[in-house]
């Protein structure tokens, strides 16, 4: 698990993102932790793969093209 919410004394929530495989924290310039969904949203935008859940599968942008590139060495080898 790689997401965590955290409640401020003043009711708000924020998010926080975190790839599964380095523990790289997803950081955005502007208050998209506010959101679970547009938290998400931006790290797709900058290349991560992201789980919809807070337990979901989440990987940095680096961790994310080692295992697209792993997965097509694989298939290039098997054809």
């Amino acid at each position: 698990m790689s997401g965590e919410c955290y409640s401020h004394f003043n009711g708000g929530i924020e998010y926080e993102l975190r790839c599964d495989r380095c523990g790289t924290l997803f950081r955005c310039g502007d208050d998209s932790y506010f959101s679970w969904r547009v938290l998400c949203a931006a790290a797709e935008a900058e290349g991560w793969r992201v789980g919809p859940d807070l337990e979901g599968e989440h990987d940095c942008d680096e961790c994310a093209g080692s295992r697209r590139a792993g997965s097509d060495r694989r298939q290039f080898a098997a054809a």
